[in-house]
């Protein structure tokens, strides 16, 4: 006969493993149906604590089971490791929020103004019932909210408040966030954007509305960040209102780099047709000079070859035995040496000389 050894496994290994399936699914599904606008808010919230509650079961049944595997000799350690990993997995959402939880204020609306914040106006109509309310409560947040986030302050440039609107229309568009409300400043009506923003992973909705007005030569930015539901906001509208004017300001730097670039391109186009113009006067300047002295030439070759002619005349006239005028006595010494000739007798000649 052939002896068989039974051994039992562990059913805390195999619940735990159950019990992380099940969670995760609950989790999943709600984020999708969030995420695609089919469940609500509050809801959703609900089914997320409900996984991470399963999540801590699933991990503690792993616990108890490893414990008594080990101990026992029991089988499942792959339900148990299992169970452990969805566990720590469903848990790494609440985990990664608790520090925020515990140091961060029970606020869930920032504003730049607490005497007179902005307003939402468009939003207002299409929150839900059950959302927080649009109406800031001073009394209650602003106190809070200047000890937690003193940074949080209004933003000012030196620009008009039609540039400073456009920039920060340009900001909300790179950071995505949905416009749901626009108003263009228009004299002494300040402008206004409202927008929505989500999260990443579940799509919660937080609105924020921005209000530009105008000063004498500056322009102020103002900015409401609130979360629709819950009373914590783990510190996410401070952050967002910091992104903001982030994104601002690095629009204003782009804007001043275009500026300055152009101003460098329009004065080196300056200089290139200053350059230019330079050497087409000095080719201009050359060719004068190269004219002029041309002339010059022809004026000196013209006066040389006047004098070469007189002087030949004049040689001429000397060979001919003409008098030069303006010189006397020429005449009379081209003279002499004829008549001395013809007066001499020639037998006189021939008596000297002989024949």
């Amino acid at each position: 006969m052939t002896a068989v050894l039974l051994q039992r496994e562990s059913k805390q290994a195999r619940w735990s493993r159950r019990v992380a399936v099940f969670a995760a699914q609950v989790v999943i599904i709600s984020l999708l149906l969030h995420r695609f606008d089919l469940l609500g808010t509050k809801v959703a919230t609900n089914l997320l604590g409900f996984g991470a509650l399963g999540g801590l079961l699933a991990l503690a049944l792993a616990g108890i089971s490893l414990v008594r595997i080990w101990g026992q000799g029991l089988l499942g350690g792959g339900h148990a490791i299992a169970g452990a990993a969805i566990g720590l997995a469903l848990l790494a959402g609440p985990l990664w929020y608790l520090p925020d939880l515990l140091t961060r204020p029970k606020i869930n609306d920032i504003t730049t103004d607490s005497q007179s914040p902005p307003q939402f106006e468009q939003i207002s109509a299409i929150r839900d019932k059950d959302a927080n309310p649009t109406a800031y409560s001073a009394d209650e947040l602003a106190e809070i909210q200047m000890q937690a986030y003193p940074d949080i302050r209004p933003m000012v440039l030196e620009r008009s408040a039609e540039e400073t609107y456009d920039l920060t229309h340009e900001a909300v568009t790179k950071l995505d966030w949905e416009i749901v409300n626009e108003r263009k400043p228009d004299g002494n009506q300040s402008g206004q954007i409202e927008a929505v923003a989500k999260t990443l992973l579940m799509g919660y909705a937080d609105d924020i509305v921005i209000r530009v007005s105008a000063g004498k030569g500056e322009a102020k930015i103002d900015v409401r960040s609130a979360s629709r539901y819950g009373e914590h906001d783990f510190g996410a509208n401070a952050r967002r209102i910091r992104r903001l004017f982030t994104e601002v300001k690095a629009g204003l730097e782009k804007g001043e780099r275009l500026a300055l670039d152009v101003a460098l391109a329009k004065r080196a186009k300056v200089s290139r047709d200053q350059v230019k113009r330079l050497r087409e006067l000095r080719a201009k300047a050359k060719k004068e000079e190269q004219a002029r002295l041309a002339v010059l030439r022809e004026e000196a070759r013209a006066a040389e070859l006047k004098r070469l002619t007189e002087l030949q005349l004049e040689n001429l006239r000397i060979e001919q035995g003409l008098a030069l005028p303006g010189i006397p006595g020429v005449q009379e010494r081209i003279k002499q040496p004829r008549a001395r000739a013809s007066s001499r007798d020639p037998y006189k000649f021939w008596e000297q000389f002989g024949e």
